[in-house]
């Protein structure tokens, strides 16, 4: 049997990293050496799931999706505001204690006038 046409397994790594607050991001990596194309990651406070993060255009690292430990997924697409990489969807997921629907409501609203002040007018 021959296995089908596809990534390597040898042309993935993972890359770890701590962010204040106890929160550990993991981000599989797609070709390390060389495009280095996020896949998709996941972050964690004290061994509890926070959340999941994925980029659907893989080819151009855009359009991330962000989705909580309960199920949520977390959309920042108004016209004002674009998760323009890797970093915001981390962003929003250290933002988050628990990812309940209250914790989401409460961040969306800090995060909204946050990302706003930091994007070019």
């Amino acid at each position: 049997m021959t296995m089908p046409d596809g990534p390597d397994d040898r042309y993935f790594a993972a890359r770890r990293h701590t962010e204040d607050g106890g929160y550990e991001v993991t981000a599989i990596v797609f070709d390390p050496a060389d495009a280095q194309q996020t896949w998709y990651g996941h972050v964690t406070r004290h061994g509890v799931l926070i959340g999941t993060y994925f980029c659907a255009d893989r080819v151009r690292q855009r359009d991330w999706h962000i989705v909580t430990s309960e199920g949520v997924h977390i959309v920042l697409d108004s016209p004002d505001i674009h998760p323009i990489g890797e970093n915001i969807a981390v962003m929003v997921l250290t933002g988050l204690r628990d990812g309940s629907d209250a914790e989401i409501d409460r961040w969306a609203d800090e995060m909204t006038r946050r990302i706003a002040d930091e994007s070019p007018h």
